[in-house]
């Protein structure tokens, strides 16, 4: 007698944006302007949203003179329907997690929505129907969109029972027992990936250029502009994106600028067993030389 398979619980869609505080607001505009090519909306003195496509915002920046750095508040990711936030929601509260509102900064922003904490303190979003405009922005080297943050930390079992087992995202890729690379259900190869470490930071925003010719011109701007590259042009083996990663603490974490991300077929999204990846540069960004070089740290 066949058995009759059950359909598995859907996660979030895609992220959508991440809320990010910071010691002097003009300054970052401007640099998420030039060297990320975001475009500024609607701001004041003391906040502001920058978009890559037609969605609302991709990051939200908070002014907060008292930092030297940037501090990681928060993430948002869209939901497909209703019914499928509902029942992200009655896992949450399940798994005994507290329900949260959204921001005030979200209100007004889309239809529904709540949020949760993660087990690491960071303010995940969840909601459906994301407020968009009309059209992008004026091309000027603009992202398409903003892929995935990538966390370290020192609760990497509790982070990944926590994003895969209650919010319903899965597992693409493992680094060993070091590394997840997870995905939502826009198939891209990771929405989130996640580092073991001994300490908890929002490591890097990946961001798809669209082109390599955008990419290799973003890094023409950073090394004219002299903003450190912490990690040059790589060739990922995960998500088979060429990119790298410019950096200055003021304004955010390392921004990942790329060509190309992996999306799977809908066949492939049901079907996929996770690769465990050695930990080896060459075995990570394929164009490294040798099994020792330290370069580049994933």
């Amino acid at each position: 007698m066949n058995q009759v398979s059950q359909p598995r619980p859907l996660g979030p869609s895609g992220v959508a944006y991440v809320r990010l505080a910071v010691p002097d607001l003009t300054a970052t505009v401007d640099f998420l302007g030039y060297q990320v090519g975001l475009a500024l909306e609607e701001h004041d003195e003391s906040h502001a949203y920058l978009r890559a496509g037609t969605e609302h915002h991709c990051v939200e920046l908070v002014h907060d003179p008292t930092l030297t750095a940037f501090r990681y508040d928060g993430v948002g990711y869209h939901v497909d329907d209703d019914s499928t936030l509902e029942a992200i929601e009655q896992r949450v509260r399940t798994a005994g997690h507290t329900v949260l509102p959204l921001s005030d900064s979200m209100k007004g922003l889309c239809q529904k929505g709540f949020a949760v904490a993660d087990p690491n303190g960071t303010l995940v979003e969840l909601f459906t129907g994301f407020l968009e405009y009309a059209e992008e922005p004026w091309p000027d080297l603009r992202p398409k969109q903003l892929v995935h943050p990538f966390v370290v930390t020192d609760r990497y079992d509790e982070t990944l029972a926590f994003y895969m087992g209650v919010l319903g995202f899965l597992a693409s890729d493992y680094v060993e027992d070091y590394t997840a690379f997870l995905r939502c259900e826009d198939r891209y190869h990771h929405s989130l990936a996640v580092r073991r470490a001994d300490r908890y930071a929002l490591e890097h925003l990946c961001f798809i250029m669209g082109n390599l010719d955008g990419v290799m011109r973003r890094r023409a701007r950073a090394q004219h502009r002299k903003v450190r590259i912490l990690g040059d042009v790589v060739n990922h083996s995960a998500s088979t994106s060429i990119a790298f990663y410019l950096y200055d603490e003021r304004h955010g974490p390392r921004y990942e600028l790329c060509d190309g991300h992996r999306i799977f077929t809908p066949e492939e999204h049901e079907t996929h067993r996770p690769r465990r990846l050695k930990r080896d540069p060459r075995n990570i960004d394929v164009w490294r030389a040798t099994s020792d070089d330290r370069t580049w740290a994933h």
